[in-house]
């Protein structure tokens, strides 16, 4: 997506917009399957670690696939023998996985790599300081939000000339998911990022239910239509009445629909309903791109789908969202991939009776992470091969069992991959739907612009403020926002 340039007072103001953020990490976090509205789990050291020291094998195997580009298809040989690359992100899963893959990259460049990790709290603060003033860091693995507002701060280079001039013959730019390349990757017509970690709403459904004879034939009998999975809003809402017990008193499930409705995640479900009806959060102007019918149609169905929501709809977050459908109390909810581990854990009501589709309307929110190179890295090159290394087609594979899903559809198309985790092919077919990012795309302004749409959502659903009250309100908000920052003309 095409952005106007970052005025001065812009540039200047964006550290201060980012260690505000307070949410950036919430839909994009380090765990895919531990993820929510806290931080990365910190299982990684938080000081400087080197990868140097870990014996690396040979050409592995990962879930019967045989890897055999270990060398960047044999652009690495030992050529930068001598030379430090340190690679800065967040500690857990992320950096355990970048450690992984490391030792393979350090045997056959000849490099020591340095994954240098921060807490949760305070990762966001230590990068943006480094890319401003220490210039330590080489390469930066973040929040794709972030590396928008980095990448209009000239925090962060452009990568085509690497690809040109320095790339594996097996790069294969076409095989990044196009959706995944265009969002996360480009920027100002600029290549500013790999795709690290992809992330995406998905809409969890009890599969048991649906497939009930006795239910269907109770669901005909009510609505005079089959039962189904909803693929419009429509569908979703006339499937949780049936769902609501305080609305039907034959419903097996107290609560027809769920997601986390408190402050900091309510969003999502505008945002999931937002681009279904072709709308946006910022357009290519850093105009409101929701003050229109499509924003208020989003918030229209929010405010309805919260009638077949728990009772404590707007304070459910991560955890308890998630608890409230693994008990077995709802019958359909949206939320991010985590809530997978929590449904098949031990003591879940609903362990092997869940599905998962795309989320109704087909234009689910993404999160997601990236991996970008300093633009003040005295190591370029190198930087730019480690990051290349490690969103190889095969090396990606080896990052799995860190909860890195691929960002390549030839992983995805790969049998022994796509059969290890039922996910994945709803995964695959929601990346490729996805059109707006869980932070608002605006450099330096996605916490606050965040908490515009937060206020608004919580005014609307709790019955403060109209729908149409509540868009006009978000929209002067973020004009006033964008314009002070120089980025609304």
């Amino acid at each position: 997506m095409k952005r106007a340039n970052l005025s001065s007072k812009t540039s200047i103001t964006v550290l201060t917009a980012i260690l505000a953020s307070g949410t950036l990490l919430s839909a994009c976090g380090g765990n895919s399957d531990k993820q929510g509205n806290a931080a990365p789990s910190s299982s990684a050291p938080s000081a400087s670690a080197s990868a140097s020291g870990t014996a690396a094998a040979a050409a592995p195997e990962v879930l019967g696939v045989q890897l055999t580009d270990m060398d960047s298809g044999g652009t690495l040989h030992g050529q930068y023998a001598g030379q430090t690359v340190t690679l800065a992100t967040v500690d857990g899963d992320f950096a355990d996985a970048v450690k992984t893959v490391a030792p393979y990259f350090e045997e056959v460049s000849g490099a020591k790599v340095v994954v240098q990790s921060f807490p949760g709290e305070t990762y966001m603060e230590k990068i943006q300081l480094d890319l401003q003033v220490t210039h330590n860091f080489d390469a930066v693995l973040m929040p794709i939000a972030n590396l928008h507002g980095f990448a209009n701060s000239g925090l962060i280079q452009d990568l085509t000339s690497f690809t040109q001039n320095a790339a594996s013959p097996n790069l294969d730019l076409d095989d990044f998911i196009p959706a995944l390349l265009d969002v996360y990757g480009k920027y100002q017509g600029k290549l500013i990022a790999f795709p690290f970690k992809p992330d995406v709403e998905l809409f969890f459904y009890r599969k048991d239910l649906f497939e009930d004879a006795d239910i269907q034939a109770k669901f005909k009998e009510k609505t005079g239509k089959d039962l189904k999975v909803p693929t419009t809003a429509d569908e979703l809402k006339e499937t949780a009445a049936f769902f609501t017990r305080s609305l039907n008193p034959d419903s097996p499930t107290d609560y027809g629909y769920s997601h986390m409705g408190s402050k900091g995640n309510s969003r999502w479900i505008w945002t999931n309903r937002l681009g279904a009806y072709g709308g946006t959060d910022v357009d290519e102007n850093f105009q409101p791109g929701f003050n229109n019918e499509a924003g208020i149609q989003a918030m229209q169905d929010a405010v309805d789908l919260k009638q077949y929501a728990p009772k404590e709809f707007m304070e459910l977050q991560w955890e308890t969202a998630n608890q409230l459908f693994a008990d077995g109390k709802v019958a359909m909810m949206e939320q991010w991939p985590g809530l997978y581990s929590t449904v098949q854990g031990d003591g879940s009501a609903v362990k092997d009776k869940v599905g998962i589709a795309v989320t109704p309307g087909g234009a689910p929110t993404l999160g997601g992470w990236g991996l970008s190179v300093a633009s003040q890295s005295k190591q370029s090159e190198l930087a730019y091969k480690l990051i290349e290394f490690i969103e190889g087609k095969d090396v990606q594979l080896l990052m799995l069992k860190h909860t890195v899903d691929p960002t390549r559809t030839s992983n995805y198309n790969r049998p022994e991959i796509s059969a290890s985790n039922t996910m994945y092919p709803v995964l695959f077919e929601s990346f490729s739907k996805g059109k707006i990012l869980a932070d608002v795309d605006a450099p330096g302004l996605s916490s606050q612009l965040n908490d515009i749409v937060e206020l608004g959502m919580q005014e609307a659903l709790s019955g403060k403020s109209t729908p149409e009250k509540a868009i006009e309100m978000m929209a002067k908000s973020f004009d006033k926002e964008l314009k002070a920052a120089g980025l609304q003309k």
